[in-house]
């Protein structure tokens, strides 16, 4: 039996979302690119399996890492899929270079957890190398 304290098993889906791909040409790194893409869209079985309202902070932790983001009700979603933007906080569950580009329709095995802790800044996400 799982309890919220130990997570449960996520499949997440990526999926391309053109109100985000606006967003990032319009406002680049932005607040507003942080709010559409720091999303996962759960069912209401994990939700409730969670101990999770809509809207509540849950952190996630793929192959290459974990993000915190919001966790929003998906009244037709299957239970064990997670369904979030292509962006940088996709790219931080499933890649060693977080920065390096995005993916793109990606299946990431991971746990989510609820948690207190804030959204995962955008800047943390970036990662910026020095070129000689």
């Amino acid at each position: 039996m799982t309890s919220p304290e130990n997570g449960t098993l996520l499949t997440i889906v990526t999926h391309e979302n053109v109100h985000l791909a606006i967003v990032k040409l319009r406002d680049g790194w932005s607040d507003a690119y942080q709010k559409k893409a720091a999303v996962v869209h759960l069912s209401r079985a994990d939700l409730e399996k969670l101990g999770l309202k809509d809207n509540a902070r849950v952190e996630l932790t793929g192959p290459a890492g974990s993000v915190v983001t919001t966790a929003k009700l998906d009244a037709a979603g299957e239970a064990g899929v997670g369904l979030m933007p292509t962006s940088l906080y996709t790219n931080r569950l499933a890649s060693y270079e977080p920065g390096s580009s995005t993916l793109f329709s990606k299946h990431i095995e991971s746990r989510a957890v609820p948690t207190e802790k804030g959204i995962t800044p955008v800047a943390n996400l970036i990662v910026r190398r020095n070129r000689a």
